[in-house]
């Protein structure tokens, strides 16, 4: 069954949704939902959909940019160049 969970982080106070789920015999709560920060639970839980779309605008801009990317040869390289030097520092680090 999932609820709404206050969690205070230093002078901050945030709200997430949360379900309790058994594991290795012992109980455990996991987080489905990070609604952030609000007033109240009430006001939570009317603001998630608002950050919803704007979470789903974020990632619709994120694919189109890597569709675009994908699809631009010149890109390539850079890609490869980028994966090149990521491995570089991997190694030397």
């Amino acid at each position: 069954m999932a609820f709404v969970r206050r969690k205070r982080v230093g002078p901050y106070e945030y709200y997430q949704l949360v379900e309790n789920h058994w594991m290795g015999g012992k109980p455990r709560q996991r987080v489905l939902l990070h609604l952030g920060r609000y007033a109240s639970v009430e006001a939570a839980l009317e603001g998630w959909p608002r950050e919803i779309e704007g979470l789903r605008r974020f990632a619709s801009a994120r694919r189109d940019k890597a569709n675009r990317l994908k699809k631009d040869p010149s890109s390539e390289s850079t890609v490869e160049t980028t994966f090149k030097r990521a491995q570089k520092g991997r190694a030397a680090g």
